[in-house]
């Protein structure tokens, strides 16, 4: 039996407490019907077209086909939320005018000069075309071996690459009457210390090294790979920038990612001054570092007890669980992968099965458990012990869980500072329309 994938569990009321279901699953949202406008956050909006791009870049994109209609519109309605969440912390941050600051722009331009880069060194290895000869030579040497001459396809054109790269980088570095000031990277080294410069740009020692992070002068070396990195980075950044190479496209993206990101970075400092603030809510909330047990998990779901019962008699009797499970589980995943339900983690999940597990040894078979979805029998293939960590063990999470619990109120006073307005139908749970956001991102 091969080792499943745990099914993503979903908090479908938390998630359908603004979008109800029925609209997702039976609205045209695909990107070929007329845009709808779902949601206004002051002047601005978040479209179905949004939306679906949102969806389809997902991490969830590819498994979203095999949810039930519920958990689908669940999904596209925590996606709808992050996306207002997004475009709150956005005004918010311009309000306050996050996207003026010198590390703000500094963060852009870096990014800028990355796309410029990547765009310019894509274009020279395009440029790399194996000569007849040689092509011919690589088939007769690996005749038979498709992954043998791929290989050997790859180490030419990467051969190939180095050479043309660094006939390139020489030729810019001529071309903008470069200088190297290596001899001044030594003990005593100041932060506007100039260690490389051209027509076109100056790198110095703080440019490419964190004083903040590096008290202490870091090993020569190190700091001259950093160089080199910085000024191939200028250098071709310049000569993609001029032959007009646009990235603007790409850019505006980014920004739009990252400036609802400098807001929350602002507001979790706010939140979390310092170690004494993670000490005092671990003290609070020793179970963090409790570890649950993990278990493998077997299951057959049926329609009647009756039938479940006399299921359970075949299995006893020495009938496969699994080869059943593909035959008449009622459940659909669980029907499509034989019953291998995979990993479910103590306490998740429906409490009723749960239950069952917890009372299970390795290979038995469990009594039949009534749940909404059925009638079931499970067993536990294999298992991982829970446990206790330490502190550093669980740091960043405990980080997590204090921002976890801070956004929700303050999405709920961005909501109410740049007016919300929610165009798609609201739920009976959702009978105020001031409630505020309670998905974090």
């Amino acid at each position: 039996m091969k080792k499943g994938k745990s099914a993503m569990k979903i908090d479908t009321h938390l998630l359908k407490i603004l979008v109800l279901v029925t609209f997702f699953a039976t609205s045209s949202l695909s990107v070929n019907a007329e845009p709808q406008v779902l949601v206004t956050i002051g002047s601005m909006q978040v479209s179905s077209d949004e939306l679906n791009t949102a969806m389809a870049s997902s991490p969830f994109a590819t498994q979203a086909t095999s949810m039930d209609e519920d958990d689908q519109a669940g999904l596209r309605g925590d996606m709808l939320r992050r996306l207002v969440a997004a475009r709150l912390l956005a005004l918010e941050a311009q309000r306050l005018d996050l996207d003026k600051t010198k590390a703000y722009q500094q963060d852009i331009e870096n990014f800028r000069q990355g796309l410029l880069y990547r765009f310019y060194m894509d274009k020279l290895r395009e440029r790399i075309v194996i000569p007849a000869d040689t092509l011919t030579a690589i088939k007769q040497q690996f005749k038979g071996d498709s992954e043998g001459m791929t290989a050997a396809k790859a180490a030419y054109e990467a051969d190939q690459y180095r050479t043309l790269k660094l006939a390139t980088l020489q030729n810019l570095l001529q071309h903008d009457n470069t200088k190297l000031h290596e001899d001044r990277i030594k003990a005593g080294v100041k932060a506007d210390t100039v260690l490389m410069e051209g027509k076109s740009f100056r790198i110095r020692y703080a440019d490419i090294v964190d004083l903040k992070k590096h008290a202490a002068q870091p090993n020569p070396d190190w700091v001259k790979e950093q160089l080199y990195k910085r000024g191939e980075l200028l250098l071709v950044a310049k000569a993609a920038d001029k032959e007009g190479v646009d990235v603007s496209d790409k850019l505006k993206q980014y920004q739009s990612e990252r400036l609802p990101a400098v807001m929350l970075e602002t507001k979790t400092k706010e939140w979390i001054p310092g170690e004494k603030t993670l000490r005092e809510w671990f003290a609070k909330h020793p179970e963090v570092a409790t570890v649950p047990e993990r278990r493998h998990v077997g299951q057959l779901v049926v329609g009647t007890r009756k039938e479940a019962e006399g299921l359970r008699a075949r299995i006893i009797k020495g009938e496969s669980l699994f080869t059943l499970a593909g035959e008449l589980s009622i459940d659909p995943v669980g029907r499509k992968q034989n019953g291998d339900m995979g990993w479910f983690v103590e306490g998740r999940g429906m409490p009723e099965l749960d239950n069952a597990l917890s009372k299970l040894k390795d290979d038995q078979l469990s009594e039949v458990i009534e749940t909404k979805a059925g009638f079931h029998l499970l067993t536990i293939l294999e298992r991982e012990p829970g446990g206790k960590k330490t502190y550093s063990d669980v740091r960043n999470r405990i980080r997590q869980m204090i921002i976890n619990e801070k956004l929700p109120p303050y999405l709920g006073e961005l909501e109410r500072r740049y007016k919300v307005t929610w165009k798609v139908i609201q739920t009976r749970d959702e009978k105020d329309p001031k409630q505020p956001i309670k998905q974090a991102l």
